[in-house]
């Protein structure tokens, strides 16, 4: 195969020109004789080597005219793997998935309002890799750092508060699952973390430790906070979707559930990210994509390909030999001890011819 077939049509011009050059000098070369002299006499003087070996050259030439017209065109054979790559920055999601979650003190639920918010940011995100990490009582990659983020929106909008078998918030571990899911990964990285911020499981103090190892590796937490501070009660719902009662404590006593921005703020500070209060009309959705475009991109690879590999040096190789041979071969070969054709005369005194020989 070829990259650029149409290129080996030069072949035509480029012998005919070099048949053409090879004529007119043999032309050339006869005029001149004939104005030196008489052409017999003239081609006596001359090696007999002289013609055969100017052919030789001239094929030479034409060689290594053709094999440089055959690399212009790039010969390939063989094929062989490459990446592809681009520029781009990669995101995690955590989202929580804790029952507190379907608490509707933000309509139509905590999780719904999540799951718009991030349908939205998605939508700007195209071009970067994103991953999905849900948590509970602990967290689960649910989806691996990805550019296909029709692929992860489909999953957001499945998820469902009983995903995860264990209760509980474990929002700590769920930053130390997304900082690892990201840690081999160079240029910009971030993690959106959507909960309403109460950590039952490892407490506040481990949220921002959390928070800081990762921003410590290059990368920055943005909370989101789904919820208000003065909260309500958190729902129990039948398969209907009908309320069936309350969360009760231990006591008997209903469970309210509040929004806990503190250690919310204080991860995204030591991470040097930012910390948004999810909003009505969702603005922080822009403001957060923006943030995360305003990254250093770095080269990722995108996918695999195969292509022929290029061949275009043998042929030039065997241009520049075919090239260096006309070099070398000169015209003319020397004789032993004489040299090219000559004159002699007869002095008369002896029986042998004496005179010079004419190079």
């Amino acid at each position: 195969m070829f990259r650029d077939p149409l290129r080996l049509l030069l072949l035509l011009p480029v012998l005919g020109g070099a048949l053409a050059a090879f004529w007119w000098a043999g032309r050339a070369r006869r005029a001149l004789t004939q104005a030196m002299g008489v052409p017999a006499t003239i081609g006596r003087l001359l090696p007999e080597e002289t013609a055969l070996r100017r052919r030789l050259k001239a094929a030479l030439q034409a060689c290594g005219l053709s094999f440089i017209v055959l690399a212009l065109a790039g010969p390939q054979w063989g094929v062989e793997l490459v990446e592809t790559a681009a520029p781009m920055r990669h995101v995690v999601i955590a989202l929580d998935l804790s029952l507190s979650m379907l608490t509707e003190d933000v309509k139509p639920s905590r999780l719904e309002k999540a799951k718009a918010e991030l349908s939205l940011l998605l939508e700007q995100l195209r071009g970067n890799r994103v991953g999905i990490v849900a948590f509970a009582g602990e967290p689960a990659v649910f989806c691996p750092v990805t550019m296909d983020i029709d692929a992860a929106k489909q999953i957001l909008q499945n998820v469902k508060v009983d995903a995860l078998p264990r209760p509980g918030t474990a929002v700590a571990r769920a930053l130390d699952l997304s900082a690892a899911a990201l840690e081999r990964y160079p240029g910009g990285k971030a993690i959106v973390l959507l909960t309403d911020g109460e950590d039952t499981v490892d407490g506040p103090a481990r949220v921002v430790e959390s928070a800081r190892r990762a921003g410590a590796a290059g990368i920055q937490v943005i909370p989101v906070g789904i919820g208000t501070p003065e909260g309500e009660p958190i729902p129990l719902k039948g398969e209907d979707g009908s309320v069936l009662g309350y969360k009760k404590d231990a006591s008997g006593g209903t469970v309210i559930s509040r929004l806990g921005e503190p250690s919310l703020i204080e991860a995204a500070s030591v991470s040097g990210g930012t910390y948004y209060r999810s909003s009505l009309g969702e603005v922080e959705a822009s403001e957060i994509a923006s943030r995360i475009a305003a990254l250093e991109r770095s080269q990722a690879v995108t996918g695999h390909s195969q292509r022929y590999k290029n061949k275009f040096m043998i042929p030039l190789a065997l241009a520049f030999l075919f090239l260096l041979a006309e070099l070398l071969v000169p015209e003319t070969a020397p004789r032993n001890g004489r040299q090219g054709g000559g004159i002699s005369y007869n002095d008369g005194r002896s029986g042998e011819p004496r005179g010079a020989r004419l190079p």
